[in-house]
Formats: C-alpha cells, sequence, structure tokens
C-alpha cells in the first residue's frame, strides 16, 4: 500500500506512461488484493526512483 501511495503522488497516468503499464492494472496490482508480478513491480519501483534489495540476515549473537 506504501508503493501505492507512492504511485499515487507521482500521478498515476503518468507512471502508467512512464511504464508503459496499464493505469486500471496498477491500480489493481497495487491494492490491498494485488499480487503483481516481480517484473511490474521493478518497473514501478524504478520509475518511481526505488529498488528493490535483498540482504543477508545477521545472525543474533547469544
Amino acid at each position: 500500500m506504501a508503493l501505492r501511495d507512492i504511485a499515487e503522488s507521482k500521478g498515476m497516468t503518468a507512471l502508467s506512461k512512464k511504464t508503459k503499464l496499464n493505469r486500471e492494472n496498477m491500480y489493481r496490482m497495487l491494492s490491498d488484493k494485488g499480487n503483481p508480478q516481480l517484473s511490474s513491480l521493478t518497473t514501478i519501483l524504478e520509475s518511481a526512483g526505488l529498488r528493490l534489495a535483498v540482504q543477508v540476515r545477521q545472525p543474533h549473537l547469544a
């Protein structure tokens, strides 16, 4: 939902044109029941100046 807020702040129509993704589909995939493909998610993140990163979690030392 945070990504939808970011997309709406950038303008969903403008973001749709920039990413070449259908605007209605973007609303659907960014809804609380949405399930975007990784490629669509990455495209939206990149166009918003963001990136997705995976990091190794540091083990807890006891």
